[in-house]
């Protein structure tokens, strides 16, 4: 390490101040210090009103020590800013300014000194393993109470309010105990966890300042040069630039050229020599199985990855005649849109109007009002959101919020737009509006890469490229790419359920529609004739006959609804006057569009919500009056996005967690525990250290499914099990399903995955504006087209078909021993 580069360096360590703001990563936290520091500050300051830090036994002291060892200069200010904010409510005078540089000093000290001591040092990171790292945390704390306490102290006297001699002792006494008491600990719990996630100041400094480490990408940009190099004398925002037109003509819109790259700590590489390139106006769909690499290329795509994700990468991307990585994601938002695949995560306004300026105020250099207000205009209207300008983002439906996500990219004008699977959350309804949007921007010429794990959307795209292990493995029409199922699932896709109803058949070509498929038959004399007794016993699905259906309707029922309404404070009713009984041992399936209702009712069922009017009965115990632990051994919940309930260190944790709440006993805990963990196919004695985030979400999805089934509820409701898993995840989550529903648990399972429905579900329960549209075994409701309509719910592919003439077969098993040639 050079003079220049040492922390101890006066130069490097004014630097490291001012870079934190900088670096959005570190105002954040810097603004997070503050907000924790300041409110455990806070009680202890409220009544003191003249000395800070006088008379006064601090927990919070013990927070700027840690937080410097893990974040640096963003500590510094962190403790700085919130023991202002904190002597706001107590103690804010002429020393508050001497206080300030005290905490700055106690957050800034320990990252300073920390393996800088000479034989002093341990010579490990700060994870307080071993006595010498023990050692050396004591003499920073010491050191940095010691330089907080005369700084204060020396200004507290330097005022005339109170001698240094008396003061610093008291302020030294009160920060090495905090520090020492309440430190060491704090500091072993969260050093793995910022480690892992990359947060460390160590970690983020150095993406901040290495962008690549081969191919010789730059590692520092000049803003003002960067501007010029996007848009020569223009506003980077409009894309309609001369440089641009230059590549439409000349040149593909993207080029990927050997893109490689791996995660940091990662033993492989998730990305291998990626090439790729798009025209300007191409649709291109990347699809894989989970993990291979799909959201790791859209985010190479603005430059996230390698400027924010720590990692090595080799290779370039360009986009038109940008090559990203050389450039700030702020500046290649005006070229390129990226939607993740939690989209939730890049809404920030309370005002879906507001949403829309707060994407535009960052365009450089400032737009005109009027122009502003045309964008917004224009990017709401094009997704269908003008009548909810003024709406609060968080009360749309989901498929709403994903449409104005999209708006938000498209008021800046991008030449390239990047969704990260944004079919996922969407009904059929939506689902088709939203594919209207993205083929009006087709027209428009925007270039777009989408990636995808169903494959019945992506047909109308112009090229599929399939990534597995990194690399690409194909990439070419998706009709080519289709007509071979054998293929398809070899790459670790969903094939078309019309081509597998056909894959046994003697054709040339495998048809990929259902219209495809009608005229395929006609042509070879093909036809459907009723299958025997035994194809429709719908044993896959122990889908009970009609007659044993209506039995089941007057047994006594585990979950009944009676004359139930519903309605979120201050709105209208989302639920109205509904009545339903539901017997042990069925697996249903509750549909409907978004806003419909469902996962309100299903809300009612476990007592997260309860009714308005009416009763909810589950097992005989009504959920206005129980309390939610006695309704969580009897009903469960999985949510749709798994980590909206995961949070504990370890699977096994995770999974204890329920069980442990219940008052059961360690032996209890641990035999249900393990009986849940075996029942989802996780390995029990693997989970006891595993990090449940460092799983698959396919995985993670297991994991919630296992916490749940711990507390043993005879009923388990699953919110989009399947949203974001690839075709192997999708069938291993659905026949642990199965395989619970075999073992006597009652599943209410809410999807927009029609063909799940078709394969598993006994009954169905479709929702329309609150109210039960149809209820009925599976069969029985998908005989009913008129319905399925009437509800904007897709008609499976297999259904369709069969249903030209006359029959309801509910999957590609059933049409294929259907299937017959015509007898002359």
């Amino acid at each position: 390490m050079t003079l220049s580069e040492s922390p101890l360096n006066p130069f490097r360590w004014i630097e490291d101040l001012a870079h934190v703001w900088r670096d959005t990563r570190l105002i954040v936290l810097t603004a997070q210090i503050a907000a924790i520091y300041a409110a455990i500050l806070i009680p202890f300051k409220v009544g003191i009103p003249l000395i800070p830090g006088f008379a006064e036994l601090r927990p919070a002291n013990a927070i700027p020590v840690v937080a410097s060892l893990l974040f640096g200069p963003a500590a510094a200010w962190g403790a700085g800013i919130g023991n202002i904010i904190g002597d706001c409510f107590g103690t804010l005078g002429p020393a508050s300014a001497f206080g300030f540089v005290g905490n700055v000093l106690l957050g800034y000290v320990p990252h300073l000194l920390w393996g800088n001591m000479g034989p002093l040092s341990a010579g490990q990171p700060p994870r307080l393993r071993s006595w010498r790292e023990g050692v050396e945390y004591a003499i920073v704390c010491l050191a940095a109470s010691a330089l907080c306490a005369g700084t204060i102290a020396w200004g507290v006297e330097l005022l005339g309010l109170l001698p240094m001699t008396i003061l610093a002792p008291a302020i030294f006494f009160n920060n090495m105990v905090m520090g020492l008491l309440l430190g060491p600990p704090l500091l072993r719990f969260l050093y793995p966890r910022v480690e892992r996630w990359g947060l460390r100041y160590a970690d983020l400094r150095e993406t901040a300042t290495t962008i690549g480490r081969s191919e010789g990408v730059s590692c520092r940009v000049d803003p003002e040069a960067a501007m010029t190099a996007i848009v020569p004398g223009s506003p980077p925002s409009d894309c309609e630039h001369p440089a641009f037109e230059r590549s439409d003509r000349t040149h593909p819109m993207v080029v990927v050229d050997r893109v490689t790259f791996s995660y940091r700590g990662a033993r492989t590489a998730a990305l291998h020599q990626v090439s790729l390139t798009l025209a300007r106006g191409e649709h291109v769909v990347v699809m894989g199985r989970a993990g291979s690499g799909k959201s790791t290329l859209c985010l190479t795509l603005n430059g996230l990855i390698p400027q924010f994700v720590p990692g090595t990468m080799s290779g370039r991307v360009r986009v038109g005649n940008v090559a990203i990585h050389e450039h700030p994601v702020s500046m290649n938002a005006d070229i390129v849109g990226l939607m993740f695949q939690d989209f939730d995560t890049q809404l920030v306004s309370t005002n879906v109007e507001m949403e829309l300026l707060h994407t535009l105020e960052h365009a450089r250099p400032p737009l005109p009002l009027e122009d502003v207000q045309h964008r917004i205009r224009e990017a709401l209207d094009l997704v269908g959101l003008t009548a909810f300008a003024r709406r609060d983002p968080q009360s749309l439906s989901g498929g709403q919020r994903q449409r104005l996500v999209l708006a938000s990219l498209l008021v800046r004008k991008p030449a390239l737009l990047v969704l990260d699977q944004p079919m996922t959350d969407l009904d059929p309804v939506t689902r088709r509006q939203f594919s209207t949007v993205l083929a009006d921007l087709k027209k428009d010429g925007v270039t777009m890469l989408i990636a995808e794990h169903e494959s019945e959307e992506i047909l109308h795209m112009d090229r599929v490229c399939v990534l597995q292990d990194g690399e690409v493995r194909w990439d070419g029409s998706p009709s080519v790419l289709f007509r071979r199922p054998a293929l398809v699932e070899r790459l670790g896709l969903h094939p078309l359920s019309i081509t597998e109803c056909f894959r046994d058949v003697d054709v040339p070509e495998l048809p990929i529609t259902v219209e495809e498929a009608w005229e395929l038959a006609e042509a070879y004399d093909l036809v459907l004739e009723p299958p025997d007794a035994e194809t429709m016993s719908d044993q896959a699905r122990s889908t009970p006959s009609p007659e044993s259906y209506s039995g089941l309707r007057e047994a006594t029922p585990i979950l009944q609804f009676e004359s139930v309404s519903f309605a979120y404070e201050q709105g209208p009713p989302v639920i109205q006057d509904l009545s339903l009984a539901i017997p042990e041992g069925e697996f249903i399936a509750l549909l409907g569009q978004n806003g419909s209702g469902k996962s309100t009712l299903a809300k009612l069922m476990n007592g997260l919500h309860r009714p308005t009017r009416g009763r909810v009965v589950v097992e005989g115990v009504e959920t206005r009056t129980a309390t939610l632990s006695e309704l969580a051994s009897r009903i469960g919940y999985v949510f749709q996005n798994p980590d909206h309930q995961i949070f504990a260190e370890t699977v096994w944790e995770e999974v204890a967690f329920g069980a442990t709440n219940l008052g059961l006993g360690s032996a209890e805990t641990e035999h249900r525990v393990r009986e849940a963990l075996q029942a989802v196919g996780l390995d029990p004695k693997a989970s006891r250290t595993l990090d449940p985030f460092s799983l698959t979400k396919g995985e993670r999805q297991r994991v919630a499914v296992a916490s749940v089934l711990a507390a043993k509820p005879r009923i388990l409701i699953v919110d989009e099990p399947t949203t974001g898993l690839d075709a192997e995840e999708t069938q291993r989550m659905m026949a642990m399903m199965h395989r619970l529903h075999r073992q006597g648990h009652t599943i209410i399972m809410i999807t927009h995955a029609m063909r799940l429905v078709t394969r598993y579900a006994t009954r169905c329960l479709i929702m329309h504006d609150g109210h039960i549209l149809a209820d009925g075994p599976t069969r029985a409701i998908f005989a009913q087209p008129e319905v399925l309509n009437r509800a904007s719910l897709e008609i499976p592919a297999p259904v369709r078909f069969s249903q030209r003439w006359g029959l309801t077969l509910l999957t590609e098993e059933e049409v294929r021993a259907a299937l017959k040639r015509r007898s002359r």
